[in-house]
């Protein structure tokens, strides 16, 4: 095929004298690092210098910097190809079959540049980069892309999305991934700016970053929605989002009208977009006005391209319907695949893309996308060829079948094959890192034996119902490759969490965890981890199992202990032995009511997604108001005594104040509960939830200003015996708590710790009690130590028993007044006071197992009910999709 003639269309789009033209704009953020068109310019051209003269074959890692960029432009800008790379594990698959002549690091500070003994044979002069088509960081063929064709998509996309220089985009997707990239040009093309971050969707940073730049666009692969999904709050409410882009595999029809639906809420626009890495990233979008009519469609094609429907490669009946293999034609086609470095000298090898892909055009020219006409499956957008993956997991001791869809991939062997040292696990974790998924996506098991058809096939069908019945429930996307028989990570979350819900990139707070599930999983995270690292609860499940530390390294005579888990231990034993009389040792209530403000700022205000956070409150609402709420009912019926009030959880309002005796015992569980449910209405007002994320601390202040109006009798609200027992009275010392969480720098925390003071001496005068300086002392000091100390290091056995004591305040503190009196008159009061805590650890434990089993019995139902349909459906899909007996998606 004949070469066409090479333009100067990167050089007006992508070059240093192209980005100069958009002068003093700010091209890319990153953290608080900004560099402008012109800085860009400049940098693209010393590091053009920096890799030669002489065309060589780059191989560039990294991640989403400022260096990774300048790199990847000033490398073919400078007619130097570059082969992107994710990692060690691509870098070695580079060297073994394309030999790079330098090797750029640019996440290493200083960038390194290692200059290596690579072949000088000769390079393409159209050619740009080398790109993995297979999703796969090992996969030995590679998609050969020119430089015109990168800069033709960069303006196609940006047209179509009609960007401009006010607009900011950011890194939702790796720089290494072609989707990645299409957002990084497109924007550069436009002169528009980008957030560069390794945040996931997940991480309340990410969506900061999206407050503070004004991002208007966040591009996404469907994962990319399950995610934010999970996340609590409303992530894509964001003021300033125009748009939202979606690519990289298909989206239900239902969550894409639901997102337009979204988008019309929140005044921004949602592109469904169609591509392939063969086409430097897209080739068609669905306009935003078409969406709510044609959710099914991917769209029309971009600028310059055409598709075309070829029915001679399927079957009379889907040829019959208009269905076939997508084909497309356009200036950002391939030049064409590599597998050695010898072809990174050939020219254009194909004028127009076979996709692999099964679709029809409507009478406007729409494209709609029917499935897979070839081997591939799409997981986390990462296009996996299952051919080339047997081909990699098979040796001469045994052969790997794979099969999948877009949910998970399975790899199956046949069980007398398989050589006595690799297990079920090991092969799943190195199928997860050849194809470059995470190792949750991926199960792998034996059968006893591959089944055939009457002609000797393999019988795909039957080979996925054996594989997944004998998954069962271990095919959950979770069961990743063990250490023996230690829990991973993930098995830890799943005993905390609904197992259906985690994943690997599911975080503590994405799945709603409390402060009371906080403090379970902590203990348990130790168990696995050793000390957890800070912020655990904002790190994925991958990231902590990456963290994972070998069986004798774990064995330590002391453990990290977080200082609100023992400060919530210390305050219940302070309540309990109050209680009993043991010691006289009050303010147990108030040092709680203190963590309950410290764990809210903590979790609750982490959340973006409103119909989430609402659901996270009355979740952790029900945790404490349905246990109360029954044992108080039961105590009536058994004992009487307490009022409709006690049980409503309202009777520090309506309560008689003439009945001092035991009817206020449950104050602290009516005011978490009704503090609860106000803070979860007022932060579902998304421009609160904005001033608040404008500045987390002086927000703070202001909530504690608002609760000095009643500390300091400035608003009366009555008086009366149970005012002390009253949510605005007590307020205060929530407020407290939510200070002293928010206070990240010396000098707040001085301000902090100052108005602990203030606030906390003299306050049980004010509500009608005497010479309590010794209370106050108390709850001044466990107050201030969650500003000043993160973390206390104890003797392993007791920060496990300080842990569990932790986990079961509530219980302990529900059930000790009925505990305690019955011990009390058979034993020693000190005696009594352990077996009291005891009993209460006892109960949450009882209660905890019972929770999971009903949660695995319902699992079980649904999963049983889901392999037999999943069943049905395959082998109906096989039928319809292919004439033989090839594995196709399950």
């Amino acid at each position: 095929m004949k070469d066409p003639r090479r333009n100067l269309l990167w050089s007006g789009v992508l070059s240093p004298r192209a980005l100069r033209s958009h002068g003093g704009h700010v091209a890319l953020h990153a953290g608080s690092v900004s560099v402008t068109y012109g800085e860009l310019a400049d940098r693209v051209t010393v590091r053009g210098e920096e890799l030669g003269s002489e065309p060589g074959l780059v191989a560039l890692l990294g991640s989403n910097d400022i260096e990774f960029v300048v790199t990847y432009l000033a490398a073919i800008d400078a007619h130097h190809p570059v082969i992107v790379l994710d990692g060690a594990i691509g870098l070695a698959a580079a060297d073994a079959g394309f030999a790079p002549n330098v090797v750029v690091r640019s996440d290493e500070r200083p960038v390194r540049i290692d200059r290596l003994n690579g072949e000088s044979s000769e390079l393409h002069p159209d050619l740009a980069v080398l790109l993995s088509t297979s999703g796969s960081t090992a996969a030995s063929k590679m998609v050969r892309l020119s430089r015109d064709a990168v800069a033709h998509n960069a303006e196609a996309i940006a047209e179509y999305l009609e960007l401009t220089t006010d607009d900011c985009g950011i890194t939702a997707l790796p720089l290494h991934y072609c989707y990645g990239l299409s957002v990084l040009t497109s924007h550069l093309a436009a002169g528009a700016a980008l957030v560069l971050t390794d945040t996931a969707v997940v991480d309340p940073c990410f969506w900061d970053a999206v407050d503070r730049f004004g991002v208007t666009g966040v591009a996404g692969v469907p994962h990319t929605f399950e995610l934010i999904d999970h996340v609590s709050g409303d992530p894509l409410s964001a003021r300033s989002l125009r748009y939202v882009t979606q690519a990289g595999g298909r989206l239900e029809p239902k969550k894409v009208l639901a997102l337009a639906e979204q988008g019309r809420r929140h005044d921004w626009e949602l592109y469904v977009m169609y591509g392939q890495t063969e086409a430097t990233a897209r080739m068609a979008f669905l306009p935003p006005t078409e969406v709510v009519e044609h959710p099914r469609s991917v769209g029309l094609p971009v600028r310059g391209g055409s598709f075309r429907i070829d029915t001679s490669v399927v079957n009379s009946e889907l040829a019959d319907a208009g269905v076939g293999e997508i084909v497309y034609a356009g200036p950002n086609v391939m030049m064409g695949y590599a597998t050695s470095r010898a072809d990174l000298a050939r020219g254009y090898d194909v004028d127009e893309l076979r996709t692999g892909d099964l679709g029809t055009l409507d009478d406007d020219g729409r494209l709609e996308i029917h499935g897979r006409a070839s081997r591939f499956l799409k997981i986390h957008g990462k296009r996996i060829d299952l051919d080339h993956l047997e081909t990699v997991l098979s040796n001469d001791n045994r052969i790997v079948w794979c099969f999948g869809d877009d949910e998970q991939l399975f790899a199956v062997v046949e069980d007398d094959t398989v050589d006595g040292v690799v297990t079920d696990g090991v092969l799943a974790s190195n199928a997860a890192d050849c194809a470059s998924v995470p190792a949750g996506r991926v199960y792998a098991c034996r059968v006893e034996a591959i089944p055939r058809t009457a002609s000797g096939k393999l019988d795909g069908p039957m080979l996925q119902t054996l594989a997944l019945r004998c998954a069962g429930d271990a095919a959950h996307p979770l069961r990743a490759e063990k250490r023996g028989d230690e829990p991973t990570v993930a098995d830890t979350f799943a005993l905390v969490f609904d197992p259906d819900e985690v994943g690997p990139d599911g975080t503590f707070v994405s799945l709603g965890g409390d402060s009371f599930s906080y403090v379970e999983m902590s203990i348990r995270l130790e168990d696995v981890l050793g000390d957890l690292p800070t912020g655990w609860h904002l790190m994925s499940v991958a990231e902590l199992e990456s963290q994972r530390p070998d069986a004798k390294r774990r064995r330590r005579w002391t453990s990290k202990i977080e200082t609100s888990v023992v400060v919530r231990a210390i305050a219940i034993l302070l309540i309990v032995c109050t209680h009993m009389k043991v010691f006289r040792l009050a303010g147990g209530a108030h040092i709680l009511l203190a963590v309950l403000g410290w764990n809210f700022a903590r979790f609750q205000l982490l959340a973006h997604d409103i119909p989430n956070r609402l659901r996270r409150s009355v979740a952790t609402v029900s945790r404490i108001a349905i246990p109360t709420s029954m044992w108080i009912g039961f105590n009536m019926l058994i004992a009487g005594g307490y009022s409709l009030g006690a049980m409503f959880l309202v009777n520090n309002y309506f309560g008689d104040p003439a009945r001092r005796g035991g009817r206020w015992e449950y104050w602290y569980f009516e005011t978490f509960v009704q503090v609860t449910i106000v803070l979860a209405l007022v932060f579902s007002i998304g421009a609160v939830r904005r001033l608040e994320r404008s500045g987390p601390f002086a927000f703070a202040l202001g909530v504690l200003a608002v609760t000095w109006l009643f500390r300091f009798e400035i608003v009366e609200l009555g008086h009366s015996y149970n005012e002390v027992f009253r949510p605005h009275t007590v307020a205060s010392f929530i407020a407290l708590g939510w200070c002293a969480q928010r206070a990240s720098v010396v000098w707040q925390k001085v301000v902090v710790t100052a108005l602990i003071l203030v606030t906390t001496f003299g306050y049980f005068a004010t509500v009608g009690y005497a010479n309590q300086f010794d209370r106050e002392l108390r709850i001044a000091l466990m107050i201030t130590a969650l500003v000043w100390i993160p973390s206390l290091q104890l003797p392993s056995l007791l920060a496990s028993v300080v842990g569990r004591i932790a986990a079961a305040s509530m219980y302990i503190f529900l059930i000790h007044w009925q505990v305690w009196p019955l011990l009390t008159p058979l034993m020693n009061d000190r005696v009594a006071f352990v077996l009291t805590i005891g009993v209460g650890v006892l109960v949450w434990w009882v209660i905890e197992q019972l929770t999971r089993a009903v949660a695995r019995c319902r699992r079980q139902r649904r999963d049983d009910i889901g392999r037999n349909t999943s069943s049905q459906v395959s082998t109906a899909e096989t039928a319809i999709k292919s004439n033989d007996a090839t594995p196709v998606s399950a």
